[in-house]
């Protein structure tokens, strides 16, 4: 049984909106740790440095996040234990002193740029991507630039001593943003199959021919499923699919599919969103 002092890890510096759904889950005592990526995070539950990982894997806005099929395949002895999901509403934040009219660069994770690109392009500021929103405010609060600012959650600017200077901030209402969190599969009974769970998740690929997906998709829905979802992910050797599937309670479903003829898939947990 992994102790549980160990910590939670999570994608970001400090502040991302990550480590917020992490102590969501977990509660807002518990211990986190920050990695630079969704794949180090990962390495750290593998290697045991963490207890669990919390990790961004979609958002209503802009879609499935980039790297979440590599992280996944890289390590099979992890499973998916649960999800969060977290309302996303920016703030724009700047260092003490500055105003919104002197801002001339914005800098943020892209997924939250995208979110908000209507709203930039209307204030006439220019962008530019970073790591994380946690990173970009660390940055930010050494830099001391007063004609930069940064897209991210409230707590950043407590946490970095910045000044909120915009908040509320996004192009749609429905902006949120889906976590997994990932544990070994020894901890949840092989990513938890048969105990109860209503969503499903299967890593499938690489896909060889594109009729697989198809097929697929009908053979889950005939066996009762519900939103089978099938976005491509892509990786460097080939056409890899996260097909997640909800299903009634007990229909056993979790364990009889899918079944993908021909093309490798693994099972990556079930689990009540």
């Amino acid at each position: 049984m992994v102790p549980s002092k160990l910590p939670i890890a999570f994608s970001g510096a400090p502040g991302a909106y990550s480590e917020e759904a992490a102590l969501r889950f977990f509660g807002s005592k518990a211990l986190t740790l920050t990695c630079r990526s969704s794949s180090e995070a990962l390495e750290a539950v593998s290697s045991g440095r963490a207890q669990q990982a919390v990790v961004p894997v979609e958002n209503t806005v802009t879609g499935f996040f980039d790297g979440i099929v590599e992280a996944l395949s890289d390590y099979s002895d992890l499973g998916v234990a649960g999800e969060v999901e977290l309302p996303i509403r920016h703030c724009l934040i700047g260092v003490p002193g500055a105003r919104l009219e002197d801002i001339a660069l914005v800098t943020s994770h892209q997924s939250a740029l995208s979110q908000c690109r209507d709203w930039l392009k209307g204030v006439g500021v220019s962008t530019r991507p970073a790591a994380d929103t946690g990173q970009a405010a660390q940055e930010l609060a050494e830099s001391r630039s007063q004609g930069m600012a940064v897209l991210g959650s409230r707590n950043l600017s407590d946490r970095y001593g910045l000044s909120i200077l915009a908040e509320g901030l996004s192009d749609r209402p429905d902006n949120r943003t889906r976590f997994y969190v990932i544990g070994p599969k020894a901890e949840i009974g092989d990513a938890n199959p048969g105990t109860g769970g209503t969503r499903t998740a299967v890593l499938l690929g690489p896909v060889s021919e594109p009729r697989v997906l198809k097929t697929l998709r009908i053979q889950l829905e005939s066996l009762g499923a519900m939103r089978t979802r099938s976005p491509f992910l892509g990786s460097q050797d080939g056409a890899r699919f996260l097909v997640e599937f909800d299903h009634a309670p007990g229909s056993g479903l979790e364990i009889a599919g899918p079944r993908a003829e021909n093309s490798p898939q693994r099972f990556l947990g079930s689990w009540r969103p």
